[in-house]
This record gives C-alpha cells, structure tokens and sequence, in this order.
C-alpha cells in the first residue's frame, strides 16, 4: 500500500498541547541562546553534535573521533570517501551560519531555505540542484511507502503554502516542528531535505534566542520512526515525543 503526498496536512497547525509548550518554553527560559553563544565551549560543542549526529543519519562512516579531527585540525580519514568529508565540513559551515544569520529566517523563509539547502549540498550535488526544487519524478523513500510529490510547478506550489501557514503558527515550538515535518515531507529538493529540514528547524528556535534541538545518536532511530511515520500517516505524536525527549537533554 503506497501512501501518496496529501496537501491537506500543511493546513494542520494544532501540533503541541498547551503542558508540551509549558515545558518546552521553561527549558528555552532557562537556556537562552544568548546566554549559551557567549561560551565558546558550547558553541564548538554543540556544532561538533549536530555534524555528528545529522552526518550519522545519512549513513556517514565518519567516527565522532574522525569528525572532530577533520573539524578541528582539517584531517581527513584516509579510508574514507571524501564526499563524507565534504558532508561534515558542509554540515558544520551551515550550522555556523544559522549562528549569525538566523534572522533571516523569520522574514525570508524561502530564500533562506534554499541556502541552507546550497551550503549544505555543495560538491555533493551538480551546481544547478542547489537550491532548487527537485527535478526528478517518482522517487522512492527508503522504509517507507510514501511517495512524494513530483512536478516542478507543484513542488514550487506546495513549499508556498508551507511557509505561508508556517507564518500563521503563533507559537515558536509549533512553528518549528510544522517546518520541520513538511519540509522533509515534502521533499523539495533533490537530496538532502531531511539535513535541511533540522537545520530550518533549529533556525526558526535561534532567531528566537532558544537553543537548537541536539540529539545524541542513540536518539537517531526515534527521529527517523517519527519522520517516517509522518510521511505515511500525517501524525505529530512520534515527532513530538521526540522534541519532547531531545530538547530536555538539548543543553
């Protein structure tokens, strides 16, 4: 049983309950990310997390060991493809960039998309993929029966209405969550939209001086189960409980 792209979902903004948002907005409260850049500590930390984990859930061999040393000292693993090491290096000039210019996201939602999905990609896709909405049809999603929208017109439509109703979200965890749950569904571009999507994500929380979602790996299976389960059923439950489960650990 395939499960086809349903439009309809974007116009769902009900995500988080009422105690969900409490709880979360008392550790954003807490941990401003502005009281958090002002380590240098967390901001190397927390970078070396997110290339770490997001790098693994693309299936990167890179070990956390390897990735420190190419992010540190510049060192590449020698029986490694390089496209992992342009994975990680491309990962960690996309979360340093959301560090300064997450503003943007707020009044240029596509636009800023577009170049976290070009920073993010580049020498992994052909120049002209950067950025732009995908260009092949009737792709496949691994362990799951979805099958994504096809169709350049339609996919410029689709991610127009999703920042547009993104932007009648009043609540930032709301908004976040939306964002990240339809753009990967949606499968805008070419590759790299699951990579993209966290780093909108954590966008929409900076720009709102909360700190970003940073999970360990051994959370990575309860983010792909959510993903996953949105793709074929629509349902926030699993992504919430796993926003729920990472942002209590997210500092």
């Amino acid at each position: 049983m395939s499960f086809g792209y349903q439009s309809s979902r974007l116009l769902n903004h009900i995500i988080f309950s009422s105690e969900e948002l409490e709880f979360l907005h008392n550790i954003g409260n807490s941990f401003s990310l502005s009281q958090l850049i002002k380590h240098p500590r967390w901001m190397e930390e927390s970078a070396i997390d997110f290339v770490f984990t997001s790098s693994q859930i693309e299936g990167n061999t890179y070990t956390r060991a390897d990735t420190i040393s190419l992010l540190k000292l510049g060192k590449t693993a020698g029986d490694k493809r390089y496209s992992e090491a342009v994975m990680i290096m491309n990962l960690r000039a996309a979360y340093d960039y959301i560090l300064h210019h997450s503003h943007k996201v707020l009044t240029h939602p596509l636009e800023e998309c577009a170049t976290y999905h070009s920073i993010i990609m580049r020498g992994l896709l052909s120049d002209s993929n950067l950025g732009s909405s995908r260009q092949t049809a009737g792709i496949k999603i691994g362990g799951s029966e979805y099958q994504p929208l096809s169709g350049k017109k339609q996919l410029n439509r689709e991610i127009s209405i999703l920042f547009s109703e993104m932007n009648k979200i009043h609540d930032t965890f709301d908004q976040s969550l939306y964002a990240a749950a339809n753009l990967a569904y949606l499968q805008y571009f070419e590759d790299g939209n699951k990579r993209t999507s966290r780093l909108f994500q954590n966008a929409i929380l900076m720009a709102h001086n909360l700190p970003p979602v940073l999970f360990p790996v051994r959370m990575i299976q309860d983010y792909l189960e959510a993903t996953l389960n949105y793709y074929e059923y629509g349902d926030y439950l699993l992504h919430r409980r796993f926003m729920m489960d990472a942002y209590g650990a997210v500092v």
